[in-house]
């Protein structure tokens, strides 16, 4: 019995979440009258639709179905939208506020008890307090300022805010000037910021720019109507038309659903859903073989790869460079892999074993990220080597200058990839077009067919 209750509960917990699970997760609480008001809505609006084209019952009821299936998955991607604006304004927010706080307290117990404040109730506010409780409650841990920060980071997954948490736990720990890099750290956020607020609006546009594209098509469509009805003929009544019309209008309704769920993602969905990819595409890059199609291959991704990297790079310079502030060049190196970007890391690992070999090889600094064409990547390997040989004069401001460059660099690319992220939509924008085309080829040969019919009786 207890062997059955146990297989249950597994198989309960490994179920995916449906739509309501997900609803729910989104801050939606179903509502019966709400949900009548909508329904309701979305007859009427299927019914004037109906109308407009001139449906007969059946294919009305075929659109009134298709209406109420496409409601809730509607509602779930504005849910996700509002949600996910919440929780990038409320990290926003929550980064800046912690930066400034601990630049004056150099707590991070402080530091969290003044972000908490400034926060009305909600998820973030909840989620600091959970991480404050954890260091109030917490007498057997060593690490547990690190574990309470790892609360947020979890409800908050985004590298800047994990980089920014180990800043604050090392400069707590071990001191040293620390303002140079808090400023370096409010300029990535501010850049963060900025691109993702493009990215919102630009998202806005090619929204409103697909639902025109859907309107222009059907009033395009419904010209054919106009004209049947100026030569009192009924096109509109056909059992084809009546079929075409349908196919149409859910297609529009499918396209519609489909840029919706494009373009309502999270502050991070693109840039966890790219990492993966691009962690792929590596490993293949790594397994091409001298083949004809394999160079060919192996050129494509390494254009790919080398704007992504390029992207990633400074991410982990700077990560480096708040580690150099306690360690010297080496023992940042090793203790920097843990928390790069994914795409770095095989590379990462290759330098320290070679370093752990020969901790002065200049090779190891030079061959990294050797296969890719990058001068800003191979600029800051020289510093570091310089650096690390004790050559290199004002390690601090040599770091600074060179992540304030690469932070550019990748801010650029990070546009440029939003930006490509966005391409597809015009296919999407182009689709409402290509039906509305098909509808109206087939009214035009119905118009056609049933005008030389009328002529035809007349003659008779």
């Amino acid at each position: 019995m207890k062997g059955k209750v146990t297989r249950k509960a597994e198989k309960k917990k490994s179920r995916k979440p449906g739509l309501s699970d997900e609803l729910s997760a989104y801050g939606y609480v179903f509502s019966p009258g709400k949900a009548a008001v909508r329904y309701a809505a979305v007859i009427a609006g299927m019914f004037i639709l109906g109308r407009f084209f001139g449906l007969h019952l059946l294919p009305q009821v075929v659109m009134f179905l298709a209406g109420m299936i496409v409601l809730p998955l509607l509602i779930r991607n504005s849910y996700r939208n509002r949600y996910y604006q919440q929780k990038f304004s409320d990290l926003n927010i929550y980064m800046e506020q912690f930066l400034y706080s601990f630049m004056k307290s150099r707590k991070v117990l402080t530091t969290l008890e003044d972000t908490y404040d400034l926060f009305e109730e909600g998820e973030m506010k909840r989620t600091i307090s959970m991480a404050i409780d954890h260091i109030r409650n917490t007498y057997n841990e060593s690490d547990f300022e690190e574990k309470a920060l790892q609360i947020i980071e979890k409800r908050y997954p985004y590298q800047g805010l994990t980089i920014m948490h180990r800043f604050a736990l090392r400069t707590e720990a071990l001191g040293g000037e620390y303002r140079e890099s808090i400023d370096l750290l409010l300029e990535s956020r501010r850049m963060w910021a900025d691109r993702v607020y493009a990215l919102q609006q630009e998202k806005k546009v090619k929204r409103r720019e697909i639902v025109l594209s859907i309107i222009t098509s059907l009033l395009l469509c419904s010209v054919v109507y106009y004209m049947a009805g100026q030569m009192d003929l009924d096109v509109s009544g056909n059992p084809l038309a009546q079929v075409v019309t349908v196919i149409v209008l859910i297609l529009d309704l499918l396209i519609y659903y489909r840029a919706d769920s494009r373009l309502t993602a999270g502050y991070l969905a693109n840039d966890t859903d790219r990492e993966v990819e691009y962690v792929k595409q590596y490993q293949r890059f790594v397994n091409y073989g001298n083949g004809f199609l394999d160079r060919l291959g192996k050129k494509a991704a390494k254009k790919k790869l080398s704007e992504y990297i390029k992207a990633c790079f400074p991410e982990w310079l700077m990560q480096l460079s708040l580690l150099m502030q306690s360690e010297n060049v080496q023992m940042a190196i090793f203790k920097s892999v843990d928390h790069a970007p994914e795409i770095l890391k095989p590379e990462l690992m290759k330098m320290v074993g070679r370093l752990q070999l020969n901790p002065t090889d200049k090779s190891a600094y030079m061959d990294f990220l050797s296969e890719f064409t990058l001068p800003e990547v191979r600029s800051a390997m020289k510093m570091l080597y310089s650096i690390s040989e004790g050559k290199g004069g004002e390690a601090r401001g040599q770091i600074a200058d060179i992540i304030r460059r690469n932070q550019e660099m990748s801010d650029k690319a990070k546009r440029a990839a939003d930006s490509d992220s966005l391409a597809g939509m015009y296919a999407l924008f182009l689709a409402p077009q290509l039906t509305g085309g098909l509808k109206l080829v087939c009214d035009m040969i119905l118009l056609f067919v049933v005008y030389m019919g009328s002529m035809a009786k007349g003659v008779v």
